[in-house]
């Protein structure tokens, strides 16, 4: 009985940790700890590398996005990898050269990040900026995200994420963004980030001498950063729209992915977690990623040892209530979709599909999946 409680109360805490608890520490941490950043008007050479697979649909406008941004023209390289695509992407991408797109086509699929990792060699900027085929970035995002490299201590620059809907449908993705951006604004205040936008991110090329093409750059980069004694930032003026996928089986299989890639970093980079020579960092590792991918198995644990002790009084009884009142509206969510619309249904559907795909994803993980290529997901 003892062991059922405490099973249960150490789950619950490392639930509320994941959702709220790490959240109310970064914010109370702020008030007596903050890293100071300085910022000014600063233009480095910046090389622009833009990864795409059979994105004929819109590259064309990711092209045109790429050549509107306010930043000097001499000091700006922009270059669009074609990871294997088998539509016009590449023909399209050509049919700009003359305005100084610089093309990369592998004519294999490798995937996004060795993609990247091609498009570096190529680069010759001070910064380099990845962004994504399907995110658009407002027109001074890179003046916004360049002042930051202004301080010689900051390594590696996250760029806003903004969601456009699409569909009939409001996701709660739209709104788990948003707290991530929160989340991460904390992060920066009192130490580092964690991890940047996959989708747009610049970095200084001096910390990307080793590239791990199989791995999710947006993810290690600020840990490389940190083992060379440099922060992570987020530029919240720098901002890169992307949609939300109105497809719900697309947008799980996306998650599952992102979590698969990001249990390969946590492992290949295992050493950052001990605080005693990582320090704060470490605890923001632990608590925003290795914590929030245990949460699954929290739940579970939760609501088994749950079962367990309905005869231990009525709060108890009322907690489990609770669980399967949330699971329940996920599924009602999950069954019949125009529900979605309601934060009632919204809310715990989303929550339950998230930590679901992340039990997918540790279970593809050990199976052997690395999701290296893939197929594009349609925005």
């Amino acid at each position: 009985m003892l062991i059922d409680k405490i099973v249960f109360w150490v789950s619950v805490f490392m639930i509320f940790w994941t959702y709220l608890g790490y959240f109310i520490f970064l914010k109370v941490t702020s008030l007596v700890k903050t890293s100071g950043r300085y910022k000014r008007e600063y233009f480095p050479t910046v090389s622009l590398v833009i990864t795409a697979y059979n994105e004929e649909k819109r590259i064309a406008q990711k092209l045109e996005n790429a050549l509107s941004l306010k930043y000097p023209s001499d000091q700006l390289q922009i270059i669009a990898v074609s990871d294997g695509s088998t539509d016009k992407t590449v023909e399209i991408i050509n049919s700009y050269c003359d305005k100084g797109i610089q093309l990369i086509a592998n004519e294999t699929r490798l995937g996004k990040h060795y993609g990247q990792g091609e498009g570096l060699t190529m680069s010759h900027g001070d910064i380099v900026v990845f962004t994504d085929a399907t995110t658009f970035l407002e027109i001074d995002a890179l003046e916004k995200i360049m002042r930051n490299f202004a301080d010689p201590a900051i390594g590696c620059v996250s760029g806003m994420d903004q969601i456009q809907q699409t569909g009939g449908v409001i996701s709660g993705e739209g709104a788990y963004v948003r707290y991530e951006m929160k989340l991460r604004n904390l992060e920066e205040k009192v130490g580092s980030l964690v991890g940047v936008s996959g989708s747009f991110y610049a970095v200084r090329r001096s910390l990307c001498r080793v590239w791990y093409p199989a791995m999710s750059s947006d993810f290690y980069m600020p840990i490389i950063a940190r083992l060379n004694g440099l922060r992570s930032v987020l530029e919240p003026e720098a901002i890169g729209y992307y949609e939300v996928l109105d497809d719900n089986k697309a947008e799980f299989r996306r998650k599952v992915r992102t979590v698969v890639h990001g249990i390969d970093v946590l492992i290949a980079f295992m050493k950052i977690l001990n605080p005693f020579k990582y320090g704060f960092f470490s605890i923001q590792m632990i608590s925003h990623k290795l914590v929030r991918w245990l949460a699954p198995f929290c739940l579970i644990l939760a609501f088994l040892a749950n079962l367990l002790l309905l005869e231990n009084g009525f709060p108890y009884r009322i907690l489990f209530v609770g669980q399967v009142v949330i699971y329940w509206l996920a599924l009602m969510g999950y069954l019949i979709r125009g529900l979605q619309r309601s934060v009632i249904f919204k809310i715990p559907y989303f929550f339950v599909m998230a930590n679901l795909s992340i039990l997918v994803a540790w279970y593809e993980h050990f199976r052997g999946e690395r999701y290296v290529a893939w197929d594009s997901t349609k925005r």
